[in-house]
């Protein structure tokens, strides 16, 4: 999972400074790609790490939160001095703050999503999913406490609890990897066929779909973004989740691990380089 931790938060780095260059067509299919899986693969880890310790969500999230969103705030009105000041408060998470605010409301819904048997559990994934699609009409749902996002990404987390659960379960887990060594070359050929149809249709249709919709961040009268293409997202990810995680090596990869098990700090800290960069090109 570090592995897969510093691959993202490479990712994550990356699809912002190629925010500078987005007139260029080529780095716009890049970055649609990129933001076609990259949060949802890593809301999926956060899901598979997720317990519900109130100490440690007041610690790791809550104070984090409200620290970082002071500090942003105050760097982009007093240090960068934007023309148009940014509203100073808690209730709309400032640019990468919504994650901070989304593992918050997510952590503390671990007791709920962890209730009843598999059974209940697919029912919850598939009532999470609905709702995912069925915010998009509800035009209140924004970037305010960063509903829109809660809710359509709240699918990935869930599923990453339930795998962090069938993972601890020490029979269930040995069947599981039983059967993948067992079919492993059909199994990896059949997800990089899936993955490269899924990044072959996203290259083919670029120019068909906006950006912006795989930000998740609005309603779709304001974004313009369809059930159906939100819906065509959640397969797209969920294919490249799959594969992302049976490519990656199960084994300590050095500076590559580390860099795994720190990516809540690039995370929160990289932004102020971003903003710096994008300020100095007057794209803020």
């Amino acid at each position: 999972m570090d592995n897969i931790k510093a691959f993202l938060i490479i990712l994550v780095v990356a699809g912002h400074l190629l925010e500078l260059f987005l007139k260029n067509g080529n780095v716009k299919t890049v970055y649609k790609l990129i933001y076609s899986f990259h949060m949802p693969l890593f809301i999926f880890i956060s899901g598979y790490f997720a317990r519900f310790k109130p100490k440690k969500i007041l610690a790791g999230l809550v104070l984090p939160y409200v620290v970082f969103q002071t500090i942003y705030i105050l760097y982009v009105n007093y240090v960068i001095d934007l023309e148009n000041e940014v509203e100073f408060g808690y209730t709309h998470p400032y640019w990468i703050m919504w994650y901070m605010m989304a593992m918050i409301v997510w952590s503390l819904s671990v007791p709920v999503i962890s209730l009843g048997d598999n059974v209940v559990h697919l029912l919850i994934l598939a009532a999470s999913i609905v709702l995912s699609i069925a915010v998009g009409y509800i035009h209140s749902f924004g970037q305010d406490f960063s509903l829109s996002r809660i809710f359509v990404y709240f699918p990935f987390f869930i599923m990453g609890h339930y795998f962090s659960g069938l993972m601890k379960n020490e029979e269930k887990r040995g069947e599981l990897t039983e059967f993948y060594h067992s079919h492993k070359i059909p199994i990896t050929m059949g997800s990089a066929v899936l993955f490269g149809a899924a990044v072959g249709a996203m290259i083919e249709y670029t120019d068909e779909y906006s950006y912006v919709w795989l930000y998740e961040c609005a309603p779709y009268a304001v974004s313009h973004e369809t059930p159906l293409y939100r819906l065509a997202h959640f397969v797209v990810a969920l294919i490249c989740i799959m594969y992302i995680y049976l490519l990656t090596p199960d084994i300590k990869c050095g500076i590559l691990s580390k860099l795994g098990a720190k990516t809540k700090n690039v995370y929160l800290l990289h932004g102020f380089v971003i903003i710096a960069l994008k300020h100095m090109v007057g794209l803020v």
